[in-house]
C-alpha cells in the first residue's frame, strides 16, 4: 500500500495550485482589461474615471490604472501633452494630437506650441503676436484649437486688417506662472521675433504666492515647482513589472499610484490630493507672505524689459475669474485677495513702465455675471415655488459647461470668444497696432 502524503503537503500543494490559478486569472483578466479600456477610449464622448469609487473591474485591472493610478491619468500619460523640461519644469510635447473621438480636439505644432504649424522665422510682412500664460491661455477647456481665444484673436484681427498678415502664436502651458513664462520667453518665445507679447495670467501666481506645504516661499518658486520625477526602476523592478499580478498588488496594496493620479504630483512640491480637508493647492498662512507677490512683480518687470530688448511691445490683459467659482474653497477669502493683489501688481507695473493694459477680466466677468443672473431669473419664472437659494446654488456651481466659464479661469468656447473680443477691440484702437 503506497505511503500516504502528509496533510501539510496536501495543504501546501492545494495552496500552490490555488495561487497559481489566481495568478493565471489575474494575468489573463488584466490583459483583457487593456483591450476593454482601449475600446472605451475610442468611443465618442468617453470620459475616463479618475476616482477609484467609479472604477469597474476592467478599470481596476487595466495596465494604465496599475501604472498611473487611474484610467484618466493613464490615458493622459500614454498620450501625454506635457513632458519634463530641464529649465521649465515641463513643456508641451511637440506634434501632440488628441484622439480622433476625444470631446476636446487638441494639437501641438512641431515647435511645441498649441495650435497650427508655424516657423521660428517670422514671414516677411507679418505682424506676429505671442500669448503667454497658463491653462486659460493654452485652452484647457475649449472644444478645439480653433475655439481657443488666441486663435479667435487672430481671426478677429485679420478680418479687421485684411491688408496686413497677422499671426498669433499660443505659448500658454497649463499650470505655468510668470516664472515659467519669463524663462520660456527668454529661451524660446522671443526667438519667434514677435511684435507683441500678450500677458494673461494671475491665478497661478496667486497660488504660488500663497502655497506653503513645500516650505517657506522662495524667490525661485521652488517651494511650489518641483523637478518632474522620472522613474528609474532597478533591474529587479523591471523584471517584476512584467507580471500583471505584481502590478495589481503594487497598485492596490501599496500607495505607489495614489498620488500619480493628479498632475500636481508631477509638478508641485509636496502636493497631496487631500490636505486633510483643506485646499489641495493652497495653505495660506496669516499674514500672507509678501515674497511670492514680489516674485510676480519682478517677473513682470523682467518680461517687459526682455521683450522690449528684442523689439517687442507688451500688453497686459487682466485675467477673468468669476469669483463665485472659488466659493467651494475653505480659503476663498485668501484666494480672492491674492488674485486681486496680482491684478493690482499688473496695473502698478503697467503704470510704472508705460505698458498698455486692457481690463479684459472685468469686462468678461460682467458678461458672466449677467448671464448667470439671467439664467437664475429664468429658472425662477419657470419654477416659482423653488427657493431662490436652491436655484442660485444650482447655477453658481463650478463645472457647468453651459455658462461662459465652466471652472475658475477656464472658459467654454463662447467665453473664449469673449476674451478674444475684449482684447481685439483694445488692439484695434491702440496706436501701436497696424492700421
Amino acid at each position: 500500500m503506497p505511503a500516504r502524503r502528509p496533510t501539510w503537503k496536501k495543504l501546501l500543494l492545494s495552496l500552490a495550485l490555488g495561487v497559481g490559478f489566481a495568478v493565471v486569472c489575474v494575468e489573463l483578466l488584466s490583459r483583457r482589461a487593456d483591450a476593454v479600456l482601449a475600446a472605451r477610449s475610442a468611443e465618442a464622448g468617453y470620459r475616463p474615471p479618475s476616482d477609484a469609487a467609479q472604477f469597474d473591474l476592467w478599470d481596476r485591472l487595466a495596465f494604465l490604472t496599475l501604472e498611473y493610478g487611474s484610467p484618466k491619468r493613464g490615458l493622459e500619460q500614454t498620450g501625454a501633452r506635457s513632458e519634463p523640461h530641464p529649465y521649465l519644469g515641463y513643456a508641451l510635447v511637440a506634434n501632440y494630437r488628441s484622439a480622433p473621438h476625444a470631446s476636446q480636439q487638441v494639437s501641438h505644432n512641431s515647435l511645441g506650441f498649441r495650435g497650427k504649424e508655424t516657423s521660428w522665422e517670422k514671414p516677411p510682412g507679418t505682424y506676429r503676436i505671442v500669448t503667454t500664460g497658463g491653462s486659460s491661455v493654452y485652452g484647457q477647456s475649449e472644444s478645439s484649437d480653433a475655439a481657443v481665444w488666441s486663435q479667435r484673436l487672430e481671426d478677429m484681427l485679420q478680418a479687421a486688417r485684411p491688408g496686413t498678415r497677422i499671426e498669433v502664436v499660443n505659448l500658454g502651458v497649463s499650470g505655468w506662472s510668470s516664472h515659467e513664462m519669463l524663462v520660456n520667453l527668454a529661451l524660446r518665445g522671443l526667438d519667434l521675433s514677435p511684435d507683441l507679447v500678450i500677458v494673461y495670467e494671475a491665478i497661478n501666481d496667486m497660488r504660488c504666492a500663497l502655497y506653503t506645504p513645500g516650505g517657506p516661499v522662495q524667490r525661485d518658486n521652488t517651494h511650489w515647482r518641483q523637478a518632474w520625477p522620472i522613474d528609474r526602476p532597478s533591474r529587479l523592478e523591471q523584471a517584476l513589472s512584467a507580471s500583471r499580478t505584481y502590478l495589481v498588488l503594487r497598485r492596490w496594496a501599496t500607495d505607489y499610484a495614489a498620488e500619480r493620479v493628479d498632475l500636481g504630483f508631477f509638478a508641485i512640491r509636496n502636493y497631496k490630493v487631500d490636505f486633510a480637508g483643506l485646499d489641495p493647492y493652497l495653505h495660506a498662512p496669516a499674514p500672507q507672505p509678501a515674497l511670492g507677490f514680489a516674485n510676480t512683480r519682478r517677473n513682470l518687470r523682467g518680461i517687459v524689459t526682455l521683450a522690449r530688448s528684442r523689439g517687442a511691445e507688451v500688453l497686459f490683459a487682466t485675467q477673468a475669474l468669476p469669483r463665485w467659482h472659488l466659493d467651494r474653497h475653505p480659503s476663498r477669502g485668501d484666494q480672492v485677495a491674492g488674485f486681486e493683489h496680482v491684478l493690482a501688481i499688473q496695473r502698478e507695473i503697467a503704470a510704472e513702465l508705460a505698458v498698455p493694459l486692457v481690463e479684459s477680466g472685468a469686462a468678461v466677468e460682467a458678461s458672466c455675471e449677467a448671464e448667470v443672473s439671467a439664467r437664475i431669473e429664468e429658472a425662477l419664472r419657470a419654477a416659482p415655488d423653488r427657493a431662490r437659494a436652491e436655484i442660485e446654488a444650482e447655477w453658481r456651481r463650478p463645472g457647468r459647461r453651459d455658462l461662459l466659464f465652466f471652472q475658475e479661469v477656464h472658459p467654454n468656447d463662447r467665453g473664449s470668444e469673449l476674451v478674444a473680443r475684449t482684447i481685439a477691440d483694445h488692439l484695434l484702437a491702440a496706436p501701436f497696432f497696424p492700421r
